[in-house]
């Protein structure tokens, strides 16, 4: 539902939140960001107004959604074809193919968080001892 992205899938079963799987769609990124042709998708991927335009935007399109359907975190990942299997005949993404090629991806959008939780739970500990 965003011009900034061409594909998501989104993720979440039997875990506490949501992630996503983004595809950018580099050339709505690159008009509206100004950036140059010149620069390749691998460097657009760590800019920092690329990621700040697509939280922006996912935040946008899940305002109407109940808490525990939007995605906490997300990660750009290479397109959805038919060439790699996650694309069916008619064009429908196969969200377990997609999950089964990502779950790297996938788990550490998870373990980020529980990093940041342990550091900060660290932090609270410290300061009452």
């Amino acid at each position: 539902m965003s011009r900034f992205i061409s594909q998501v899938v989104l993720c979440g079963a039997n875990k506490p939140y949501n992630v996503a799987l983004i595809v950018p769609d580099w050339k709505s990124i690159r008009t509206e960001l100004k950036i140059s042709d010149e620069i390749t998708e691998e460097n657009l991927v760590n800019y920092k107004t690329v990621k700040v335009l697509i939280d922006n935007e996912v935040k946008k399109k899940c305002k109407n959604l109940k808490k525990y359907e939007v995605p906490h975190f997300w990660s750009f990942v290479a397109p959805f074809t038919q060439s790699n299997n996650m694309l069916t005949p008619k064009m429908s993404i196969r969200r377990y193919e997609v999950i089964r090629v990502y779950q790297d991806v996938i788990a550490s959008m998870y373990e980020s968080d529980i990093k940041s939780v342990s550091f900060n739970d660290l932090e609270r500990q410290e300061n009452v001892a």
